[in-house]
């Protein structure tokens, strides 16, 4: 009993020194870094800098090559011959010559015809009649000529008591030409000139001079259609000792008037034939003056190139004209074509 009991002191004694910590060892402090003391700068000196060296560059010779010693070079290959071809012959060419500058009026053209008629009747009284007549134009782009003359003539031959007797019972001429002036595209001026001679209203001479305005209502090579107002001066002459104008025998009559008129051409489509038509007006201003109006129409048929075969109309008014004051003419006959 005894002996345990030893035994378990002798144990809690030794626990009881295990659980005691050791004694610590005193801590070391770390021993300080040496101080460092900054050296004084030494003062600084200018350094010259020489530029570097530049070795030169050597350029080989046209047609050579820098070749390496270390490589190896081909041999060179055989030249290539091209086959031989034709020569190309370039045909010499001398210097381009300038185009001629376009003229500032283009080149007119001419149209128109000529005509010609003749009618006979036999019987107790012989008759004949000629007719001859030229109308034609000469066109450019902003101005017309126009010119026209006519040559009519009867004849008749009668036999009384075995006498012939040949007498001329009508005898008209009429020469004439108008120059048209554009003013711009639809407007334009004229000025005309004209004779005449008539030996049924005993007319020796009448000289007309007019000027005036007008106005293109249709223009093209084909149709044309104008319209136009002016001034008209007329001077008479007459036979035989003269006319009665207004109960007075005048064998002289100078009159101003003013003149209203149109005219036209026209191709009819489809067709060869041409249409021409002229009505001109010259009201009265004064007792002495009186009325007068004109017509000229006239439709050509072509034949060929060259013929046609033409009809025209011309019909006279004069409110002074002693007797009949309207006279109407109808001709037929074969026109030569000649220009545009």
């Amino acid at each position: 009993m005894k002996s345990t009991v030893l035994l378990l002191l002798a144990v809690c004694a030794c626990s009881l020194a295990q659980a005691q910590p050791a004694p610590s060892a005193p801590e070391e402090t770390p021993p300080e870094a040496p101080r460092l003391e900054a050296a004084p700068l030494a003062p600084q000196q200018a350094v010259a800098v020489e530029p570097p060296g530049v070795a030169p560059v050597v350029v080989p010779e046209a047609g050579t090559e820098a070749v390496p010693e270390t490589l190896s070079v081909p041999a060179p290959l055989p030249p290539v011959v091209a086959p031989p071809s034709e020569p190309v012959v370039v045909p010499a060419t001398g210097p381009t010559p300038l185009a001629h500058p376009e003229p500032l009026v283009a080149a007119g053209r001419w149209d128109g015809d000529f005509q010609v008629g003749f009618s006979l009747s036999a019987g107790s009284n012989d008759s004949q009649t000629f007719n001859l007549g030229i109308d034609t134009t000469y066109t450019r782009p902003d101005d017309k000529l126009s010119l026209s003359a006519q040559y009519l003539e009867t004849s008749s031959r009668s036999v009384s008591n075995g006498v012939v007797s040949v007498s001329i019972t009508a005898l008209q001429a009429r020469l004439g030409g108008r120059y048209d002036r554009d003013l711009n595209a639809q407007d334009f001026g004229f000025v005309g000139l004209e004779f005449s001679h008539d030996k049924i209203r005993q007319l020796d001479l009448r000289t007309q001079l007019n000027s005036g305005l007008g106005r293109h209502l249709v223009k093209s090579r084909d149709d044309s259609w104008d319209v136009y107002a002016g001034l008209n001066y007329r001077e008479d002459y007459y036979s035989d000792g003269g006319v009665l104008v207004n109960g007075r025998l005048r064998s002289h009559l100078s009159v101003l008037e003013p003149l209203l008129g149109q005219e036209s051409t026209h191709q009819l489509g489809g067709t060869s034939a041409r249409l021409r038509q002229k009505l001109v007006l010259y009201p009265s201003v004064s007792r002495d003056s009186g009325t007068r109006a004109t017509l000229d129409a006239g439709l050509l048929f072509d034949l060929n190139k060259v013929l046609s075969l033409s009809m025209k109309l011309q019909s006279r008014y004069d409110s002074l004209a002693q007797g009949d004051k309207l006279d109407l003419l109808f001709v037929t006959g074969l026109s030569v074509k000649f220009g545009g």
